[in-house]
């Protein structure tokens, strides 16, 4: 499919091309080149125009309009295109200015093509209304002008439709309205020049012509000003997003999607830093690779992106087949042709590289690179403060022996529990167990030994319940298991399991036999409690009463009646 839609496009362009080369080739027996010297100061001052051009994606905007309607009125069609191409070739090809041959050849084309289409509507509105201001006259010249302009921006735009959404900071109203301005200050200067040529001439043309290119410099800069004003609030929308408290997920995925204001690419991937794997792993994607780019990891030092992560300093791909440094590296430099690497620094900390790719060569530019910098730097600060808090956060609720969830957090998680399994209509169940004789063991083999216990069924525990509950230490030698939609009977069945797993486990203490006994309670609301603190209780009191009926089983709340006395 894109191997078709580029045949097409190239199809189009030298239609286009060889048509307008066909109808230049035609209008030369009707040019008077008696006026030759004439037009060729026409052809310099419109190769000034094109010099001082504002280029957009979507075309360009220049005043050379103005010289295309004035010589259109004193000399005729003919001579308005050929001296328009001619100036077009001249300023752009002879000169170039970064286009590649085709562009510049299409650029006169459609150029002499759009003066053509504006002379047969100006026929048929203004007929031969001669260079007298009449009524004909100006309606034929806004003929002409709208003609111009919609041939112009048609053509214009069927060439650039597959490198559109490339750039994404201007759109094709942007280009519409700002030309559309510059045709309308035309018609005016234009029709002027016109009668400015009989007296005082081509001086008083000249003169005229040069506040013309001042106001070209002047749409110039605002076009720069306002193309810099959307990278600004892009850096804006970045900073308020950064403001609110993201998790790093949620910062990697804004930074993917605040980029794409900047520049349009094909696909994106962020790595962060990984302590436990001791590299940086891809842990935000976007694009048609997202899945495989997912888990990748990245070592500092290893290929081009691995230079970054080490030197932080950031680098331009502009094409993968022409840069020596990445042509034979794997990945994304084999089916993207330029990227953009930058890294992710927060202070002298690296703390993960942000890499965007097209498949267009030359898809970005320094102006790119530098804005996604400051994106990256603000990214990377907020990164960095939120893995901070987040261990700050895990060090207050973690039990410092055994590494699970402390009392602290048990108390705050339970509440958050209830309440939303409440709102749901979902029960909610809690395991309350302690080791059986831990005294003991304490006594006889040592803190060190009820210790190591402790840390291994911790373990143990964690393991057992995963994903479906929360374990933490309530205190000394007992735990508490939070567990989230679990009716009584569910967490009874749980409960028995774990303590069947824990009587059959070999516990790792040297010195002291192997094997360890746990009583449990279970109690769940709204069956027994119809509140955290009475839940706990309840729970609690099932727990004494498996105690009392001999240890190392499972008692439920609503069992308590049915224990022997």
């Amino acid at each position: 499919m894109k191997g078709m839609c580029r045949i097409t496009h190239v199809v189009y362009t030298w239609l286009v091309v060889g048509l307008g080369a066909w109808v230049l080739a035609r209008l030369f027996s009707f040019l008077d080149l008696d006026y030759g010297g004439y037009l060729l100061v026409f052809i310099v001052l419109g190769v000034a125009a094109e010099w001082l051009a504002v280029n957009l994606p979507q075309g360009q905007l220049s005043g050379g309009f103005v010289l295309v309607l004035a010589v259109f009125l004193i000399f005729g069609a003919p001579a308005a295109a050929w001296t328009g191409a001619l100036a077009t070739l001249i300023s752009q090809g002879l000169v170039p200015r970064g286009n590649p041959l085709r562009t510049v050849f299409f650029n006169a084309a459609q150029h002499v093509l759009a003066v053509m289409a504006g002379n047969y509507f100006f026929l048929r509105v203004a007929g031969a209304a001669g260079t007298r201001l009449t009524l004909e006259l100006v309606l034929g010249l806004v003929a002409f002008s709208a003609a111009y302009f919609l041939v112009n921006h048609l053509l214009v735009s069927l060439y650039v439709a597959p490198k559109r959404s490339c750039y994404p900071l201007l759109s094709w109203w942007d280009a519409l309205r700002w030309d559309g301005l510059t045709c309308l200050f035309g018609i005016p200067v234009g029709l002027l020049m016109t009668f400015l040529y009989r007296d005082p001439g081509l001086p008083g043309i000249i003169l005229l012509f040069l506040p013309v290119l001042v106001v070209q410099l002047v749409l110039r800069l605002y076009v720069h000003i306002e193309l810099a004003n959307r990278e600004l609030l892009a850096l804006y929308h970045v900073a308020r997003g950064l403001s609110q408290r993201l998790d790093v997920k949620e910062i990697m995925d804004l930074v993917l999607k605040e980029t794409r204001r900047v520049v349009s690419y094909h696909s994106g991937v962020i790595y962060l830093w990984s302590d436990e794997k001791g590299c940086f792993v891809a842990q935000a994607a976007s694009g048609p690779f997202r899945e495989k780019l997912l888990g990748s990891e990245a070592y500092g030092g290893d290929g081009l992106i691995g230079w970054v992560m080490q030197s932080g300093e950031p680098e331009i791909i502009y094409d993968v087949r022409e840069d020596p440094r990445v042509r034979q590296e794997p990945g994304l430099f084999q089916v993207l042709r330029s990227l953009l690497i930058i890294p992710l620094s927060a202070g002298t900390k690296i703390v993960g590289v942000l890499v965007i790719g097209s498949k267009r060569p030359f898809a970005f530019n320094e102006n790119h690179l530098q804005t996604i910098s400051i994106i990256c730097g603000q990214a990377a600060v907020a990164i960095a403060n939120t893995i901070l808090l987040r261990r700050l956060e895990e060090s207050a609720n973690t039990d410092g022996l055994t590494g699970i969830y402390n009392h602290r957090y048990f108390t705050y998680r339970a509440g958050v529990e209830y309440r939303r399994t409440r709102d749901a209509g979902l029960p909610l169940a809690l395991i309350m167990l302690d080791v059986d004789n831990f005294k003991l063991i304490n006594d006889r083999f040592g803190h060190p030994a009820g210790d190591a216990v402790l840390v291994e069924l911790a373990r143990l525990l964690r393991d057992a319940v995963g994903e479906v509950g929360v374990v933490c230490r309530y205190g000394g030698e007992e735990f508490a298991i939070i567990l989230p939609g679990f009716d009584a009977a569910r967490a009874g069945a749980l409960a028995e399991e774990l303590r069947r797993l824990v009587r059959e486990h070999q516990f790792p203490v040297k010195g002291m036999p192997r094997q360890v006994r746990i009583s449990l309670g279970v109690a769940a609301c709204p069956r027994n409690a119809v509140d955290v603190t009475t839940l706990v209780q309840r729970a609690d009191q099932a727990l004494y009463g498996a105690k009392k009926a001999g240890k190392d089983r499972v008692v439920l709340y609503g069992q308590l009646t049915e224990l022997p006395r």
